[in-house]
Formats: structure tokens, sequence, C-alpha cells
């Protein structure tokens, strides 16, 4: 069974970045998943491919310390993006889900 969950796909993510992510989720209360890709790709291929992923439709490429947040219906841009405020990113995406006002 498929959980309702926000998709993580990283290639190389800083671990302390990778664990500020999923602190903010987790703030919010919102499930989530890391995959791990063995393969070298950019954040923006791992966060529409997570979006893609996603039932929720919202997803988080990492590649070493740059993060984005990607919605499926505008994966043409990230939504967000940082190099610094992980724990941000990671609330926004769970608020984001929860239909509330991003910060």
């Amino acid at each position: 069974m498929v959980k309702p969950e926000i998709i993580i796909e990283a290639y190389d993510a800083d671990t302390h970045a990778l664990k500020e992510i999923l602190a903010g989720i987790e703030e919010e209360g919102v499930l989530c998943k890391v995959i791990y890709e063995e393969t070298p790709k950019p954040e923006d291929v791992l966060g529409r491919t997570a979006a893609g992923r996603s039932q929720l439709e919202v997803g988080i490429g990492i590649s070493r310390r740059k993060a984005v947040l990607y919605i499926k219906k505008m994966r043409d841009m990230p939504l967000l993006e940082t190099e610094s405020d992980f724990r941000s990113l990671g609330q926004n995406a769970a608020r984001y889900v929860k239909g509330e006002k991003l910060i």
C-alpha cells in the first residue's frame, strides 16, 4: 500500500541538510520517505521525479548542499529552493500539503 507522503530524492546529500529537511517536515506532522539515488542527478531532476512519485504530488530533490521543492502541477520550476534554510524548506513542503500559508 502506498502512503500519502512527501517524497525526498537524494543524491550525495549533505547529512545535516537532509536531517534539517526531515525535521521541518516532522514538525508539521506530515509523513515523508527518502529515496537515495545511486546515479548522479541534479537536484531539480530529483525534485521533479520525487513530486511525480508522491501521492501528495509534493517532492524534494537534494544534491550535496542544495535542495529544491517541486509540486507536480508546477513541474517547470521549483516552488522553493535553498542552499542554507533546509528546515524551512521541509516545513513549507508540509505546510503546502496541509493547505496552510507558507513561512
